[in-house]
């Protein structure tokens, strides 16, 4: 029964992995002219790298293998995956090669994470998932192509390749990024965290996948913002 208890939360962290899998094999297999499903699966991934880590609170049984585990899990999912993605809308050619660093810059933001000791209440660079979940919002936006963002990116598509290697410099940063590992549910303490989360809900439903790119950007705003105010937590657990 123990030994159920503490897989749980792996069991999730492999479906991550699964699915990010999956994704990677629609990326590379699905007619671009049929309407994009990547980001069903992305997005799911996203819930379960979100349940592995709060199951494995809750149950009390977090473990170094199940740390490890999950980052290996989110490597391939919202570190490779997302270089699939960007290559299939910009190859991999001439500039085009620098998307290899998306993969090379998560997998150094994931090993940063698993030794550092301050990152439990926000993060130091943007996470692996939440870039993960905005690239998979990418195909579904440009096949729609009723947006300013889309139109401009299928117009000037090596705009990809500065988003690209924006977010990767930005994963490997010490910025530090709202995250939502709320320590209370106090107002004054976790005011960029609510703003964040309703003006992404209010977004979604207005524009939904097109609000991706805006709440991107309000997100990166915000945590900047973070950075000058003394509610963010930057003190070491």
């Amino acid at each position: 029964m123990n030994w159920i208890k503490g897989n749980i939360p792996n069991f999730f962290t492999l479906l991550n992995l699964s699915l990010g899998i999956i994704a990677i094999d629609l990326v590379l297999t699905s007619d671009p002219t049929e309407k994009p499903i990547v980001h069903y699966y992305v997005l799911l991934a996203g819930v379960c790298d979100l349940l592995d880590g709060l199951l494995a609170r809750k149950l009390k049984v977090q473990s170094e293998f199940g740390l490890q585990l999950d980052s290996l899990a989110d490597l391939i999912t919202f570190g490779v995956l997302p270089i699939f993605i960007y290559a299939s809308i910009f190859p991999l050619e001439g500039i085009g090669f620098l998307l290899i660093l998306v993969p090379i810059c998560s997998a150094i933001r994931l090993a940063i994470f698993n030794l550092d000791t301050d990152q439990k209440s926000s993060f130091k660079g943007i996470s692996t998932t939440a870039h993960g979940i905005f690239v998979a919002t990418l195909p579904i936006i440009l096949y729609q192509n009723n947006s300013w963002f889309g139109k401009f990116v299928n117009t000037q598509p090596e705009t990809i390749i500065a988003i690209a290697v924006f977010f990767s410099f930005l994963m490997v940063s010490s910025v530090r990024m709202i995250s939502f590992k709320f320590e209370n549910f106090a107002l004054k303490e976790n005011w960029q965290r609510y703003l964040l989360l309703c003006s992404s809900i209010i977004l979604v439903v207005i524009m939904k996948y097109n609000a991706a790119p805006l709440i991107m950007l309000i997100y990166i705003l915000l945590s900047v913002i973070s950075n000058f105010s003394p509610s963010i937590d930057k003190a070491k657990a």
